[in-house]
């Protein structure tokens, strides 16, 4: 699972109204006017969103540090888009070049669902344990946060004094929502509660104490610098000061607010217990999928995709030798110590070396999949411990724009027996190389691109590419044992099995332990971690079911070229194909395909 992603609909800020002669009217033709003005809306969302150009690796920042989450903003930002909307008509379609009409159908379909998500803002969970100032906050500072200077130690320091405000605010927000019903399920609260008193334990809360996360890491960056030793103990005791006066008091009145704040009987459930929560959900689904899918037909795919791949989990199972039913089997992998490792330190980073080896062994033989290489490096990190609790198995954060930043990718070594070690290789393949890492490196070395292009994303594209790139290294020779194999379909069915479960949910009115004891039935898994599977598609309705979705996708156009090239199919340029034009909802991805197999597969 991908990290932060730079969104249009994420970024978009309040301005002052365009000038009467806009920066674009100059520009020589109708495409390089279209890209100016793309690039103009882009700057101007981007200097209103502090965290959005640390993430980029962009110094400097804005009036209040964190983002606006008032209700006024939200006004503006679809006003706005409402407005670049209404300019982007105004532009010639048919005079653009063909890399341009595809940015312009795009800037089209963002603003739309821009508009759109607006409507239902109020069912959206701003808090929950996948997402939230908990993980916002201290992510924005520990990675992204650079202090090259005592001008960047200083700026982190009023990021630190800011928290205060904002966290305000969402609260605020928070009690809006609940006035209406909404509020995030009664599961999510402890464990988002528990982030926040991790962030403010230790010094300088407790002077005396270890330090505190946020402390510790403005402690290490701020020793790299080449300072005084007063002017380090002058930036360490501002950064003390911001802590106890800004961040502190802003994350106690917000852990203070969840755990007062009240939660109706029911509000473990799906999204149908929302305002027109029906409605609301097959929203979720078509702008997750980007496909016009209803709730019944992703169900009926899930319960298809599960039969296949039970089935080829037999075959599986024959190899290794394993004589009883795939539920027995099961069981067996669930508890035998052989497919762990243990959960010491040493346990944790042999996996963690483990992973590295399996992407180091992909990358070198990379050009045989694409002839796209990473230049960026990927780091494989075990995740924060102030993040463990409720964090998810694995997650990729791109490199930064400017490359001062390497690819990341975390992995929750909380607990070892949510790692096994058939599963090692399709997570590495996924997460890393040719998975998430490939695809956001070749989409930043795209030259030509829009930046909203660029920095955007669709979770069916991102997600989709990087489950169906778990098995390009079959045919490689890199899935070196049957049970490593096994891991990738068990891999795949967790995905087939949230096409069941997310709708089950959302759509049908499973209770939350109806759609554990499906996954526990159906799958290797084990039953916490089933639970907090089942708690992630409850709180991001419709997002689990990308993943399936896109590979499917990317499949059956896989497929479709090579039935239609026959023996000029390259599965080289396929792949490029796929990747050149960045991410993209599969219907125009599909268009896109089914013009290069038109140009006979070489362009």
């Amino acid at each position: 699972m991908t990290g932060f992603r730079l969104s249009r609909r994420e970024m978009i800020a309040a301005t002052a109204v365009v000038a009467a002669t806009p920066a674009w009217a100059g520009a020589p033709d109708e495409s390089a006017r279209l890209d100016a003005f793309f690039e103009s809306v882009f700057q101007r969302d981007l200097a209103r969103n502090p965290a959005a150009q640390s993430s980029m690796g962009i110094k400097g920042g804005a009036a209040g540090w964190w983002p606006d989450v008032g209700e006024a903003r939200a006004e503006e930002n679809v006003a706005l888009v409402r407005r670049d909307l209404a300019e982007l008509k105004r532009f010639d379609r048919a005079a653009l070049d063909p890399q341009a009409q595809l940015s312009y159908d795009l800037f089209a379909y963002d603003a739309e669902e821009a508009i759109e998500r607006h409507r239902w803002r109020g069912n959206h969970y701003p808090v929950c344990q996948m997402r939230g100032p908990q993980r916002d906050i201290p992510q924005t500072l520990i990675n992204n946060h650079a202090i090259e200077s005592v001008a960047d130690a200083e700026a982190y320091v009023a990021r630190l004094h800011a928290v205060r405000p904002y966290l305000a605010a969402v609260v605020a927000g928070l009690e809006r929502q609940a006035a209406n019903g909404v509020a995030p399920p009664a599961f999510a609260i402890p464990l988002v509660a528990g982030n926040c008193e991790k962030l403010i334990t230790g010094a300088p809360f407790r002077p005396g104490t270890p330090d505190s996360p946020i402390l510790a890491d403005f402690r290490g960056k701020i020793a790299r610098l080449a300072l005084a030793d007063a002017a380090k103990i002058r930036l360490l005791k501002a950064a003390e000061a911001g802590l106890v006066e800004g961040f502190g008091p802003g994350f106690r009145h917000l852990i203070a607010y969840l755990r007062t704040g009240s939660c109706g009987a029911d509000c473990n459930d799906g999204v149908w217990r929302l305002p027109d929560g029906d409605a609301y959900y097959a929203a979720q689904l078509r702008w997750n999928t980007t496909l016009p899918l209803s709730p019944a037909e992703v169900h009926r795919v899930g319960l298809e995709e599960t039969a296949r791949l039970h089935g080829e989990m037999r075959a599986v199972m024959k190899r290794v030798g394993f004589s009883g039913t795939l539920a027995e089997l099961f069981v067996h992998v669930r508890t035998d110590d052989r497919f762990y490792y243990p959960g010491t330190a040493d346990g944790k980073a042999a996996y963690l070396d483990a992973m590295r080896a399996k992407i180091a062994a992909v990358t070198a033989r990379l050009g045989e999949l694409t002839n796209h290489v990473p230049s960026a490096e990927v780091l494989v990190k075990p995740v924060e411990p102030w993040l463990e609790a409720s964090a998810g198995t694995a997650g990729y954060f791109a490199p930064s724009a400017d490359g001062s930043r390497p690819g990341i990718l975390y992995v929750n070594t909380r607990d070892m027996r949510n790692l096994p070690i058939f599963e090692l290789s399709a997570l590495s393949y996924h997460e890393g190389v040719p998975g998430h890492h490939l695809e956001k490196a070749v989409t930043r070395a795209l030259t030509g691109l829009p930046k909203f292009r660029a920095f955007g994303g669709y979770t069916a594209f991102s997600e989709g590419w990087a489950l169906f790139a778990e098995q390009l290294p079959i045919d490689m020779g890199l899935y070196d044992d049957p049970w490593q194999e096994f891991g990738r379909l068990s891999m795949e069915l967790m995905r087939a099995g949230r096409l069941v479960t997310d709708t089950g949910v959302h759509a049908l009115r499973w209770s939350r332990e109806q759609a554990v004891a499906w996954l526990d039935d159906n799958t290797p898994a084990n039953h916490a971690d089933n639970v907090t599977a089942i708690q992630r598609y409850i709180v991001t309705p419709g997002q689990a079911c990308a993943y399936e979705m896109g590979k499917l996708k990317l499949v059956d156009l896989r497929d479709r070229a090579r039935s239609k090239l026959g023996a000029g199919f390259d599965l080289r340029r396929f792949n490029d194909r796929v990747l050149g034009s960045g991410p993209l909802p599969l219907p125009m991805l599909d268009a896109q395909i089914d013009a290069w197999i038109a140009k006979g597969g070489q362009a």
